[in-house]
């Protein structure tokens, strides 16, 4: 097997290289993204309730299909 590694050209080596670290690149997001810890109940809470600027935005929303709907 080591016969083979050693036939390999300098296109073919920074090919493999790439290929490692774009699988360690995944693996390091994959970790990344999952080492927040579980979550508890009140930021789930926290998270479900309406801020005001989304509220402001519904306004908004509602406001210019009203007007759209009048056609102006």
């Amino acid at each position: 097997m080591l016969h083979l590694l050693s036939d390999w050209e300098y296109p073919h080596w920074m090919m493999m290289a790439g290929a490692i670290t774009v699988a360690l690149g995944f693996m390091g997001f994959a970790y990344y993204r999952n080492r927040n810890g579980p979550v508890n109940e009140s930021s789930r809470a926290r998270e479900a309730t309406p801020t005001e600027r989304l509220r402001a935005m519904r306004e908004y929303a509602s406001a210019a299909a009203g007007l759209k709907a009048r056609g102006n």
